[in-house]
């Protein structure tokens, strides 16, 4: 008899260890997930931070503004992943801020 509970309780412990293992998985799973998420956030507001940072300075030392976002990349240095990211960059006049969107290409 006393052994007989012993089995009972020792398959009852496994049983807890491995939810609790599954759970832990789980849980890294889902950090793991939303660091990428946040990194993925990171990375478009730097490319844009860039190309802002390209336009001042092409506004500053031109008087004007760039006219495509090929400009900014021959002339200073604006470089991205286009395989990885969608910069649409809208210009309306030479002395009017450009308008840039930075939109990250779906895998």
């Amino acid at each position: 008899m006393k052994r007989s509970r012993q089995l009972k309780s020792s398959h009852g412990g496994t049983i807890f260890s491995f939810v609790l293992f599954a759970g832990i998985i789980i849980w890294f799973l889902a950090a793991l997930s939303n660091a990428s998420e946040a990194s993925d956030r990171s990375n478009i507001n730097a490319l844009r931070q860039s190309v802002e940072n390209g336009i001042s300075l092409c506004y500053s030392i031109e008087g004007s503004y760039p006219e495509s976002i090929d400009y900014l990349s021959e002339c200073y240095g604006v470089v991205y992943d286009k395989n990885k990211y969608i910069v649409h960059y809208e210009c309306f006049a030479d002395n009017i801020r450009p308008n840039v969107t930075v939109i990250a290409k779906e895998d």
